[in-house]
């Protein structure tokens, strides 16, 4: 199964039938996995997430800064994500 692929397939799933409610869905699911302490899921709906933001801002044709689309994904400045395999 390739993770990357089921995030876009989800994320692209959302983003047809909720439009832009999807994006505050996976943060509100994100959340609730997060205070879980589900670090897996989470880590899928962060992508989710993201890849939904993503989808919508090239339906839109805009794009955003990256400065701003790491303050919208909750990242603050200065802070760089580096992907690693959850254990």
């Amino acid at each position: 199964m390739n993770t990357d692929l089921d995030v876009l397939v989800f994320a692209t799933r959302l983003v047809d039938e909720l439009g832009e409610t999807a994006v505050r869905i996976s943060r509100v699911r994100l959340v609730e996995l997060t205070a879980a302490n589900h670090t897996r899921a989470a880590a899928f709906w962060r992508d989710v997430m993201r890849a939904s933001q993503r989808l919508l801002d090239e339906k839109s044709g805009t794009r955003m800064p990256p400065s701003i689309a790491a303050a919208q994904a909750g990242i603050p400045s200065g802070v760089v994500r580096v992907d690693r395999p959850i254990p």
